[in-house]
């Protein structure tokens, strides 16, 4: 099987060829037990179920059978089965089967809800037809008809559960193509909910009967075609039963489908076609679900507006055909029930989800003023609402109206990032945000309360959120993403009727919505000329505030673990600092806060012993260790300075800000290359560096380095002590040279080759930027992560006669965006082009050596 063989008619071939086999054998069987003098008590039949019995057989799936009889205890039966199945089980095909008699399967069927799908499943392999007309018949009377409400219950509830088993999100990074939301699985829900509601049995019977349109029909088979094609590759490369996406798999199969790398890369086009059908997929199953379920008449019903009513208390829609007419009618539904606070019914949300995508309707929706200005107050209402999904944004963008209204939207829809970071498509990821800020304005201070604070403060928040919605625009173009995005959102929002500089705002939040997250994560904040370039690009406080609110949106939901107490502070930082430049007095309310921080640290120093060692900790620090941590940190770094050990380095190892982080404090006296030994003991411990902040004392004594480090800790490691006194001798021997960087390294533990589970490439890349800062040359590194990759760069900086002055450590996912400030052997920074080239070349071929050390083991 390969990229020109269709999915469906594979797996059906399949399901074919073992017909063949399975007919014969009950033939030989049946023929072999009676040679025997054996007769049956009554009928017998051999009967497919699961996904054999849908005739869908997956390459390497396993297959279920039923002996369906009169007489489960019939010896007959029993010794039918055995000369069956030893044969198969002799060839090693996984067949699982069962005995029962047809009163015993329709009994179990009332109990459960898996033996209850075998009744719609079942499918005659040879034997008895008459048996499965019963068995057809009883399903009918004593099951579906009098229960069928209670299966659609069960059938439901055994969905969402499986869903929270398999991850909850249609959109996770590797799907399950079986289980997962959207999957194989979801398709038979909605099967089994038009069977046993209708008895529909094939696309012509859901269309009559009303379960689906003509058009869903077309999308659900195209649906049910690519997750087949999908699957049956995946079996076919693992030679087994594997139904999840792997990145590896990703890779391999867009290139079997014929997705070639062009504005986008082939995977991530792949990736976008499968996320749209699974959604197909897991929205009929949803919708099918509720449209099974039979209507009563409303007891009770009072009307709304025009066209809407509250109908047994929900609101509701009185006649779903005037969507025809009347497009602005389904963004008017949307806004009675925010109105009314109360719950939307299915079957008008089902209405508008089958009309939204139509051409022709939603030209008629974008020609509507009343369409526009409802959407556009939808769109910023911040309210808590009954919604299913819990916001006006999530509801709109599930129903389709988001894209109806806005057709640029319409590309994003399952577009992949292609990789480890992004939780979530670029189209979820938006709306996601717009929650968030969302969230952020009703004052949940829970994460953020900076940003709380001034989201509820913003007087102008329709731009703001609109560049929220809309900001992964861009990501439908392959270059210049931000400047095409920023274009395009500019253009929608004249469009939806923004005033001209409402709309010039809109354009420039989404072109510049990475600028802040590089300067408070990639540089050095507390550096002047940092902070030149941030109030050059923002101008105001009010674009800084609003750019700050869509950075922190943004940011917030790449991934739930993206924004860590780590960027959360630096981002504050810059913002605060950049603000007080603006409002003018800048470099005076830096002194200030300095100062404010230091008054603080001192007071809460009050009966402590050995005051002398903490003030004078207080006045040797620099003034960026004390923008940089917050008032408890410092009083605990004090602390730690002061009962340090008598010995040439000392180590305390404390709780980082989650429990699988640590943080370490290390104090020796400072010295070139210092921060590739520690990096290289890191290393010898399997410890994943996730920030580092380098400081220097400056002592009567002499110059001591007081750094400290976030790390990622494994199973294995030591209690915080051990971890310490370990970290302390390797250290101390280090610095004066009693073991090599080389055995450090050595010492690292590698994990087997089937623990590391494939990822999307990571390019590597080397910039060198002598503007960013007034005094140092910055060095950013962008390269996969891995334990030892912080060492390998500063090793071959200080082998390159650069001296460290700042660090910055960012994680994403396996990706990282390591920087330096650097300075020259005599405290410069380094203008000579040739040796800035070497630099670059050398170190982009030692990451690279080091990756392909990492991969060969």
């Amino acid at each position: 099987m390969r990229r020109g063989d269709p999915g469906v008619l594979t797996a059906s071939a399949h399901a074919r060829a073992l017909d063949g086999l399975l007919s014969a054998l009950y033939c030989a069987s049946d023929a072999a037990t009676r040679a025997l003098g054996r007769q049956p008590r009554g009928r017998v039949a051999l009967v497919a179920v699961g996904g054999y019995g849908r005739s869908t057989l997956g390459l390497h799936s396993d297959v279920d059978v039923v002996f369906l009889c009169d007489d489960s205890d019939d010896p007959f039966v029993g010794a039918l089965a055995e000369g069956l199945l030893y044969p198969l089980w002799d060839l090693g095909v996984d067949i699982g089967h069962a005995v029962r008699s047809v009163a015993e399967t329709l009994g179990l069927a009332r109990e459960d809800i898996r033996t209850t799908t075998t009744l719609i499943d079942f499918r005659r392999i040879a034997g008895s037809g008459s048996l499965l007309d019963d068995l057809e018949r009883g399903a009918r009377e004593q099951v579906f008809e009098p229960h069928l409400v209670e299966f659609l219950n069960a059938l439901e509830q055994d969905t969402a559960t499986r869903h929270r088993r398999f991850g909850g999100s249609l959109y996770l990074l590797e799907p399950d193509v079986k289980q997962g939301r959207g999957g194989l699985r979801d398709l038979d829900v909605a099967e089994w909910a038009a069977r046993g509601r209708w008895g529909a049995r094939n696309e012509q019977d859901y269309v009559r009967t009303g379960a689906l349109l003509a058009r869903e029909v077309r999308e659900l088979e195209d649906a049910r075609e690519m997750l087949w094609r999908v699957r049956n590759l995946l079996h076919l490369r693992a030679s087994r039963q594997q139904d999840r996406l792997t990145f590896g798999d990703q890779e391999d199969i867009a290139q079997e489908l014929g997705f070639v790398d062009g504005v986008t890369l082939g995977v991530e086009q792949f990736m976008q076609a499968y996320y749209r059908h699974a959604r197909i997929v897991a929205l009929t199953a949803e919708r099918m679900l509720d449209r099974a379920r039979p209507r009563s008449r409303a007891a009770t019903f009072r009307k709304l507006a025009h066209g809407i009513i509250l109908a047994d208390g929900a609101i509701t829609l009185e006649n779903p055909q005037r969507l025809d007419d009347d497009p602005a009618l389904a963004l008017r539904f949307y806004h009675q029930a925010i109105r009314h606070h109360r719950r939307p019914d299915h079957s008008a949300l089902d209405a508008i989800a089958r009309i939204a995508p139509d051409k022709r309707w939603r030209l008629r929706l974008q020609d509507s003023e009343e369409a526009t200005q409802l959407f556009l107050s939808l769109l910023k209402n911040i309210d808590e609402t009954a919604f299913r999904s819990g916001s006006t944004a999530a509801e709109l963008y599930e129903v389709g109206l988001v894209s109806a209204m806005v057709p640029e939207f319409g590309p994003l829809v399952g577009r992949v990032y292609h990789d480890v970071f992004h939780v979530y498509t670029a189209d979820v990821h938006a709306v996601k945000a717009l929650e968030h800020l969302q969230a952020l304005t009703r004052g949940d201070s829970r994460v953020h309360s900076l940003a709380a604070r001034l989201a509820a403060e913003a007087p102008r928040r329709l731009p703001l959120f609109l560049a929220v919605l809309l900001h992964s625009l861009g990501r439908v173009r392959g270059r210049d993403q931000e400047e095409e995005g920023a274009r395009m959102a500019e253009s929608v929002a004249i469009r939806l009727g923004l005033s001209a500089a409402d709309a010039e705002h809109v354009g420039w939040l989404v072109r510049n919505q990475r600028a802040l997250y590089r300067w408070a994560t990639q540089r050095d904040i507390h550096d002047p000329q940092g902070l030149v370039e941030v109030i050059r690009l923002v101008e105001t406080p009010e674009r800084l505030r609003d750019l700050f609110l869509c950075t922190v949106a943004i940011v917030s939901t790449i991934n739930p673990k993206a924004m860590t107490s780590w960027k959360a502070r630096a981002l504050d930082d810059l913002y605060l600092s950049t603000l007080a430049e603006l409002e003018m007095g800048g470099p005076a309310q830096t002194e200030n806060r300095v100062l404010e921080v230091k008054l603080q640290a001192v007071v809460g120093f009050a009966g402590d012993a050995g005051r002398d060692e903490l003030q004078s900790f207080i006045d040797e620090m620099p003034d960026r260790y004390f923008l940089a941590n917050p008032v408890d940190v410092v009083r605990r770094h004090a602390r730690i300075a002061r009962d340090r050990d008598a010995g040439l380095v000392t180590v305390r190892v404390g709780p980082g800000r989650t429990e699988d982080v640590e943080e370490i404090v290390v104090i020796s006296a400072d010295r070139s290359g210092l921060l590739a030994d520690l990096t290289a003991v890191f290393a010898a411990h399997d410890l994943s560096i996730l920030t580092a902040e380098i400081y220097t004392r400056r002592r009567e004594s002499g110059d001591e380095a007081f750094d400290v480090f976030s790390v990622r800790v494994g199973h294995n490691t030591p209690a915080p002590a051990r971890l310490a006194e370990e970290l302390q001798e390797d250290i101390a021997q280090r610095i004066t040279n009693r073991i090599s960087e080389q055995d450090l390294i050595a010492r690292q533990s590698t994990p087997p080759p089937w623990s590391v589970r494939p990822g999307p490439d990571v390019p590597t890349h080397i910039s060198v930027d002598n503007n960013a800062s007034l005094k140092y040359t910055v060095v950013d590194v962008f390269t996969r992560d891995r334990i030892g990759l912080l060492h390998e760069i500063a090793r071959t900086l200080h082998q390159l006669d650069l001296s460290i002055a700042v660090s910055k450590v960012n994680t994403e996912g396996e990706s990282v965006a390591d920087v330096f400030y650097v300075a020259d052997e005599n405290g410069h920074k380094v203008h000579d082009r040739d040796r800035l080239k070497r630099l670059q070349q050398v170190l982009y071929s030692r990451i690279l050596a080091l990756h392909a050390r990492a991969e060969a083991q």
